[in-house]
């Protein structure tokens, strides 16, 4: 069997750094007493490649974090995490502009204001093309006589993309109008706790400029984030930048766990489907506000909890895909 074994150990030299040794332990030739020398060295060289890792990661201890984002005790808000689920009425805008005329003049009637002129002054051609001037001032008429907050007024829907009359110029109370997508991408960055663990969290940062725009939700369903913001900020909460980066690559590379607003972490769901989702990761265990890691809590006990917290992910997407599969619509595209 030389001329077999000989080779596997690169001649004594590269391949199994402790060859002779294991061929010492098995006897001559590197043969047991079955027979399975060959079997034998491969289990020694995997059991030392084992003991390396675990000897990795043992050392890894994460400094103590002077300056961290506190969320373990901002983590409260439990609303959805996708905006645009907000009850608010929209008017399709690519209807004949007569039409479109009445019936932006009936939702003001419907808060009191009568006398509204839709027609002037003209508009340039915006975003809603020949619609711009009617949706406009009737965003400016609202504004203006309703009394109610600007986000009760109607969304324009054109093309599957939703707009909205935005104040542009508080004192002079002019407004523009604005891609409701774009509006949300941009207000990731408004500095709420929730925000910055978000922009922390994705690793690549044009997914902050397009999580509203990728895989687009439809009309009357949810954006989900699979890992959820809050408890993954509760996981690495107390360790500084440099480990709580370290936490989300490795639960990208190792369990394809992906964290923030990567396209990875989204999947949209119709409302009641995203409750169920909710409430199955509570049966199971996965809740945020269970986790209280804090800057004294070792990196043995996290690494832990993500071992068990990406087998019951594996759960949950089974969940999803199960109670998703029995919906109609899904399953026809299914099959």
């Amino acid at each position: 069997m030389k001329h077999i074994i000989k080779p596997l150990l690169g001649n004594g030299k590269k391949v199994i750094l402790n060859g002779a040794d294991v061929v010492a332990k098995n006897g001559k030739n590197g043969l047991n007493g079955n027979g399975n020398g060959i079997e034998s060295l491969a289990r020694a060289s995997a059991n030392a490649e084992v003991a390396k890792v675990k000897a990795n990661r043992s050392t890894f201890v994460p400094k103590v974090e002077e300056n961290r984002i506190e969320v373990t005790n901002h983590a409260l808000d439990d609303s959805v995490d996708n905006h645009l689920t907000r009850k608010r009425d929209t008017v399709d805008v690519s209807r004949p502009l007569d039409e479109l005329e009445q019936v932006l003049l009936k939702n003001l009637e419907d808060v009191g204001i009568t006398d509204a002129n839709l027609q002037f002054p003209r508009r340039k051609k915006g975003p809603l093309g020949e619609a711009t001037t009617l949706y406009r001032n009737y965003g400016q008429e609202w504004l203006a006589k309703s009394g109610r907050p600007q986000k009760e007024s109607l969304y324009a829907e054109l093309d599957g993309e939703r707009f909205f009359t935005d104040i542009k110029d508080k004192p002079a109370g002019r407004l523009s109008i604005r891609n409701v997508r774009d509006k949300l991408d941009e207000s990731i960055r408004t500095g709420t706790a929730r925000d910055i663990a978000i922009i922390e969290q994705t690793l690549d940062e044009k997914d902050l400029r397009t999580w509203h725009r990728s895989l687009k939700t439809q009309r009357g369903w949810e954006a989900h984030h699979l890992n959820m913001i809050k408890l993954i900020s509760n996981i690495v909460n107390g360790m500084e930048a440099e480990g709580r980066t370290a936490i989300y690559k490795h639960l990208g590379r190792r369990y394809n766990l992906f964290t923030g607003n990567s396209v990875f972490n989204k999947v949209n769901l119709p409302p009641d489907i995203h409750d169920w989702v909710h409430a199955e990761m509570d049966r199971i265990g996965i809740n945020y506000r269970k986790i209280k890691f804090d800057k004294n809590t070792p990196i043995k006990q996290r690494m832990k909890y993500i071992k068990d917290y990406a087998r019951k992910m594996d759960e949950i997407q089974r969940f999803i895909y199960k109670k998703m599969s029995q919906r109609p619509s899904v399953a026809s595209k299914l099959n």
